[in-house]
This record gives structure tokens, sequence and C-alpha cells, in this order.
């Protein structure tokens, strides 16, 4: 009975840990003159850029709707420290740029 109240709350504590949520923006803008290519950035507080990837490629997903996309190499930036200066009571701390995945995508036809 134990045993099966401990896998229990592991599996309740993994099931929760997957679903927490991470503060991702998301900026797209069109080309110009297209009606068919973004630009899409995806940003959030991530230690690692790598971990945006996914986001980026479902965001495309859902502006392309139906149609297949083809993306550009992707520009990963890690979490950095801006010019921006805040002052606290422990000292002085730079403005934390999150970190970020860049790409363009081309909504094509199927």
């Amino acid at each position: 009975m134990k045993n099966s109240i401990l896998i229990l709350l592991l599996l309740l504590s993994v099931s929760w840990a997957c679903n927490a949520t991470i503060d991702i923006e998301y900026r797209i803008t069109e080309v110009a003159n297209s009606k068919s290519s973004y630009g899409l950035s995806v940003r959030a507080p991530a230690s690692d850029p790598k971990q945006l990837v996914p986001y980026w490629h479902r965001k495309a997903k859902e502006i392309c709707g139906s149609k297949n996309y083809k993306n550009s190499q992707l520009i990963k930036k890690e979490t950095q420290c801006g010019d921006a200066l805040r002052v606290n009571r422990s000292g002085q701390k730079c403005e934390v740029i999150p970190a970020s995945v860049f790409g363009t995508l081309r909504c094509e036809s199927i």
C-alpha cells in the first residue's frame, strides 16, 4: 500500500512538472510585399535557447495553418546582460535580456 502511494505521488509530481508553463513572448512580423513570409521571434526566461526551438516550430505551424512552411536557419541567443542597470539593496544588476530564437518562415501550398 505504501509503495502504491509513493508511486502515485511520484506520478503526480512528474505530471505537474510536465505541465508547468514557461512565460513565452512571440513577435511576428510580415515581410514587406509578401503575404506568405514572416519573421518569427520567440523569447523567454530560459537558460538555453534550444529549449525555445519547439515553441518556434509550433507557432510557425500555427501561422501557416494547413500550408507547409520552410524556415531559415534559426538564430539562437542565450540570456544576456543588457546595458541598463537596476540598483537594489545588494548593489547594481544589469537588465536581463531573455533567451531568444529568431527565424524567417515562408508558408507554401501543399
